[in-house]
């Protein structure tokens, strides 16, 4: 009895040693899609650097002006210490006597994402990097994504008067507020250092296909925007930028079937402007498309970490 007493306690004592050192890990800390990439000094002026731009440093889609989808900073392995250990967002890349490929999670902070790449050579270092960069690219996006949202859990805004009329679950921060409310329509915004965030959430007919719904996106964002989004001045509101196709595509959202839109807005006789990203969610239950609109004004601001942040905010979306 004692021996089985004992086993019982050993036991005990390994698994609560094994939470501990999860618990004491400290908190990664890094800015929206930045990448920390721990190589070389030598190599990264060189065609391995070429090709690790090349995929990671890609134009942000639909946005006023050029930005990168992740911001690149290179170090050299020997400053892979202490505080860059903590950075939430790491690629290391390194020549070694193998050929290896590898993403761990939470090895030294948390919450965090590595990649490894080892080769034995620089020409085995940049097929490894292309052989791997597109799932490396989205293994870093999603994590990006997941991390914002689980920031904003901390404190949400209360969302039962969007749940109650539109019969959707969103999880909305709490430094959004209410701008407008008609039926079946949810203007939210926060204000942001020389400009502001938006969220539009409202329901429009539900067409008999998705390729139809979708060359029906800006119509039905145009026809809302001129009712419910004045501009400062009368006879100003918001309109799509005329003369530049928006990107779209068809997607999951939480299981439920989407079409992504992507572009620019404008006011109509104001010089007001900057990117949107639409998202239309169909909802043939109830016979519906219900869309959720994120855009911003910034103007002289780079815009691609309130844009990512947005996508964040309008992929929680579920269906009651």
């Amino acid at each position: 009895m004692k021996r089985i007493f004992f086993i019982f306690i050993l036991l005990i004592t390994l698994f609560s040693c094994q939470d501990s050192d999860k618990r004491i890990l400290p908190e990664s800390s890094g800015k929206t899609n930045n990448i920390l990439l721990i190589m070389n000094d030598k190599d990264w002026k060189t065609s391995v650097g070429d090709s690790i731009r090349k995929y990671f440093t890609t134009e942000f889609p639909d946005l006023p002006r050029s930005e990168p989808m992740f911001s690149l900073h290179q170090a050299s392995p020997s400053l892979f210490t202490n505080s860059f250990k903590k950075v939430r967002s790491i690629f290391v890349i390194k020549k070694g006597d193998k050929n290896d490929y590898n993403i761990i999670k939470d090895k030294y902070a948390t919450p965090q994402l590595i990649a490894f790449i080892e080769g034995k050579s620089k020409n085995d270092i940049k097929r490894l990097i292309s052989q791997h960069a597109n799932e490396i690219f989205k293994q870093f996006y999603d994590f990006e994504i997941k991390n914002i949202q689980s920031r904003h859990r901390v404190a949400l805004r209360d969302n039962s008067d969007i749940e109650k009329e539109l019969g959707i679950k969103i999880e909305i921060p709490s430094f959004f507020n209410l701008v407008d409310h008609r039926k079946k329509f949810f203007w939210l915004r926060r204000d942001i250092k020389n400009g502001e965030q938006d969220i539009l959430l409202y329901e429009v007919p539900l067409s008999e296909n998705i390729e139809k719904q979708k060359n029906l996106v800006t119509k039905y964002r145009d026809s809302i925007a001129k009712l419910y989004i004045p501009g400062p001045t009368d006879s100003t509101y918001m309109k799509t930028v005329t003369g530049i196709s928006p990107s779209q595509m068809n997607l999951s959202i939480n299981n439920l079937k989407s079409i992504e839109t992507r572009g620019l807005w404008n006011m109509k006789n104001d010089f007001m402007g900057g990117p949107y990203l639409n998202y239309t969610i169909l909802d043939k239950k109830h016979h519906r498309a219900i869309v959720a609109e994120g855009f911003v004004y910034a103007p002289a601001l780079d815009k691609r970490d309130y844009m990512v942040q947005l996508e964040a905010i309008l992929k929680t979306i579920k269906l009651d």
